[in-house]
């Protein structure tokens, strides 16, 4: 596995979303192409390796984790990375982050990585957009799921469904809300503010799909 050079620091300041968001937008920006041939083929094969770490969990993946740590730029903090035998809190989020923003990219024309959109605002207009009736069961069923495995199950299928409808979203500031839902104490809040996100994508999405030509006349709510 190729990798890009990657900055080293000695601050102990939360460096979670800044290292997911900037190394999601360094690799797409050389996917797509802006960085030159030799970077958009450095690119397509670190995502081919992140991709892979999609369907394992971090714990049960240990070179895949090592992976995902050797290409974040910025890195993690010395107080986010782990002192004992399992990921911790940030290591989880940033492994599963970028696996799934790996998957995101796969194929893609379009940028998977928008800042400042959410998550789940890109959810909810997917639900508007959408002609199937089950996208806002999956994303409830990942709101509700008991364990970080589950819940990681429900990631990469609305992943997929926002990769087919060319939806992104800010990928670093994701990374930070799955670290704070492995807190018992900030889950509540991080799942408040999705549902209200999400109802805020659903009502200003617009009415036809901005990929296409076709009006969509069934509005999930």
């Amino acid at each position: 596995m190729t990798h890009t050079t990657t900055d080293t620091t000695t601050d102990n300041r939360p460096q979670l979303r800044a290292a997911v968001g900037h190394t999601a937008k360094r690799l797409q920006e050389s996917y797509l192409g802006s960085r030159g041939d030799r970077a958009a083929a450095i690119a397509r094969g670190i995502l081919a390796q992140l991709r892979k770490n999609s369907s394992r969990p971090a714990n049960e993946n240990p070179i895949g984790l090592q992976e995902t740590l050797m290409v974040l730029s910025p890195q993690l903090s010395d107080s986010e990375l782990g002192k004992a035998d399992s990921a911790s809190p940030s290591e989880y989020a940033a492994y599963t982050a970028l696996s799934l923003f790996a998957r995101h990219m796969q194929s893609a024309k379009r940028p998977a990585h928008i800042e400042a959109q959410s998550f789940a605002q890109a959810c909810g207009r997917l639900v508007a957009l959408s002609d199937s009736n089950s996208v806002k069961p999956r994303f409830d069923a990942m709101q509700l799921a008991a364990t970080e495995e589950a819940r990681a199950v429900h990631l990469r299928s609305l992943v997929d469904l926002l990769k087919a409808r060319e939806l992104g979203f800010d990928y670093g500031a994701f990374a930070g809300d799955l670290r704070a839902l492995s807190s018992p104490k900030n889950r509540n809040g991080v799942l408040l503010r999705w549902g209200r996100e999400f109802s805020r994508g659903l009502s200003n999405a617009p009415k036809t799909d901005p990929n296409s030509n076709t009006i969509d006349t069934e509005k999930e709510i």
